[in-house]
């Protein structure tokens, strides 16, 4: 959805908060049609379910997942006419974000929360997310997650600094990037502790972050024996593909040592680094 700087926005007050809607004819901007909306309810809805009403702030349900316009009105965006059931729920993580997780590419694919919650992002709604959430915003996250899981499976993601709201996209909502357009790796090496265990979205182990800030991801074939293996606290040296951007540093190893022991290549055959 594209709103036009001039649509007009009514506030009235609600119990001395605020909420607005969007109110006008069928406007077209950048190509894009959009049809008269009115959502007072959801701010109200907002406010109860979570505790944080946007002063000024308009709510709106449309295609991007994510839109703050010069004016400074606050938009929630999403697909569909109502919220995901889970925002209607306790959120199911609350804290600082320590830092963007990347991938080996160092293109931005989720966000890793300073109690270790964790949850992941698609990496092509990466300039969404760099816009909505920085590092050392609080935010509150509703969703779905396991008792004792780091994983979180996010839908919404209130901004709790800025109050900006972002509702989290699904892969396919986006276009497949150019071949041409993504990003090439050098050959990198890391040393430090482990400070966390990152996971995939299966919940497996899927890499971690060390003392030296640079997140290591493992190859995809190797033995699940060995994901098993890690431990925080334990010191890792790794050889691989990676970037070093604004964002941090991540690379994918290929070759691997634990405290101080013979530097292992990795492929599905190795159970364990020593």
């Amino acid at each position: 959805m594209r709103i036009a700087a001039n649509t007009t926005v009514r506030q009235p007050s609600v119990s001395g908060f605020h909420t607005a809607w969007e109110s006008g004819t069928i406007e077209k901007m950048a190509g894009t049609t959009i049809t008269q909306v009115r959502r007072r309810w959801y701010g109200v809805a907002l406010g109860l379910a979570t505790g944080l009403f946007v002063g000024e702030g308009c709510f709106v349900w449309g295609e991007d997942p994510y839109r703050r316009p010069a004016s400074g009105l606050h938009f929630l965006a999403g697909d569909g006419d109502s919220s995901p059931s889970s925002f209607r729920k306790r959120p199911v993580a609350e804290g600082v974000v320590a830092r963007y997780l990347l991938d080996p590419r160092g293109e931005v694919e989720g966000l890793l929360l300073q109690d270790g919650s964790q949850m992941h992002i698609t990496s092509r709604a990466s300039d969404k997310l760099l816009q909505a959430i920085k590092p050392g915003h609080h935010v509150r996250v509703h969703g779905h997650r396991l008792d004792g899981a780091a994983l979180v499976q996010a839908d919404v993601i209130l901004n709790t600094s800025t109050g900006t709201i972002f509702t989290v996209p699904f892969r396919l909502d986006f276009p497949i990037p150019d071949q041409e357009q993504r990003l090439s790796m050098t050959e990198m090496k890391a040393e430090g502790t482990i400070e966390v265990l990152l996971f995939h979205v299966k919940g497996i182990v899927q890499g971690m972050l060390l003392s030296d800030g640079t997140q290591v991801r493992l190859p995809p074939d190797i033995n699940d024996e060995l994901r098993g293996s890690f431990q925080v606290g334990e010191h890792i040296m790794a050889e691989g593909n990676g970037t070093a951007n604004e964002y941090g540093r991540c690379l994918e190893a290929l070759m691997m040592s634990a405290d101080g022991g013979r530097v292992i290549p990795l492929d599905g055959t190795v159970t364990r680094l020593r």
